[in-house]
């Protein structure tokens, strides 16, 4: 269960302009240990402007990010990893031309293989044939596999931009499914989403962006029940690109 007590992944005043786009509009964001949550939000709305930011992508032009209580703003994507940060991306970034063994083992810190990882290699069963290239993988087993990299990496926070992109139902389900479970174990997770069906089976709160700023936040309950939510999805507030 999360604990509200302790902030894990904090993000405070971040602010992001690309020319005349404001595509970060002083985003205060502040992620409890142990929670699963979900960042929506229709075209434009700054959700990859916002992924990039966490993820060490983009640096702000103003605020600053801390992980853990430490301030990571100025670090690279793989500097945050080191401190707990576990990544994925939208475009799959597995090693083609390597084995699935040989690509976990590149995210390996050595020493014992973490429980989280052991726990969804198994349940997206890939524990099975670790010798196969992954150019034998369909594409949602490639997007599992990287998954399963980043959590080899043993990280504290784990950031997803949309994992179940491509993925058939069945397959988000089972993604959604794989996804609780590790959260249950206390693993934190941020999911940067489009899926309304994977972010209404799967997150525990949900932040809502609009023009680069936080529009709303609460459960999947609370923010569909909004008028001021869904008039943004059916395209009657007008968008800046992000």
């Amino acid at each position: 269960m999360p604990d509200p007590a302790k902030t894990i992944l904090h993000a405070i005043g971040l602010q992001k302009r690309f020319g005349g786009v404001v595509a970060a509009r002083d985003v205060d964001f502040a992620l409890t240990e142990g929670e699963l949550r979900c960042v929506i939000g229709p075209n434009g709305a700054g959700k990859s402007t916002f992924f990039a930011l966490l993820a060490g992508i983009q640096p702000p032009d103003a605020g600053r990010i801390e992980l853990e209580g430490e301030d990571i703003t100025r670090l690279k994507p793989f500097q945050r990893v080191r401190k707990g940060l576990g990544l994925t991306f939208q475009t799959n970034r597995t090693f083609h031309a390597m084995t699935l063994r040989q690509n976990l083992d590149t995210a390996g810190r050595g020493g014992e293989e973490p429980a989280p990882f052991r726990a969804a290699l198994t349940a997206f069963g890939l524990d099975r044939g670790l010798d196969r290239p992954v150019t034998a993988l369909a594409h949602h087993e490639r997007q599992w596999l990287e998954i399963c990299m980043a959590l080899r990496g043993r990280p504290s926070v784990l950031l997803l931009d949309e994992p179940t992109a491509g993925m058939s139902p069945v397959e988000t389900r089972r993604t959604s499914d794989v996804l609780r479970e590790l959260n249950s174990g206390g693993l934190s997770i941020i999911v940067v989403e489009h899926d309304i069906a994977f972010v209404r089976a799967t997150a525990q709160m949900v932040t809502v962006l609009h023009q680069g700023a936080i529009f709303a936040e609460g459960t999947m309950a609370e923010i569909t029940a909004r008028e001021d939510v869904r008039a943004i999805y059916l395209g009657k507030v007008r968008e800046e690109t992000a």
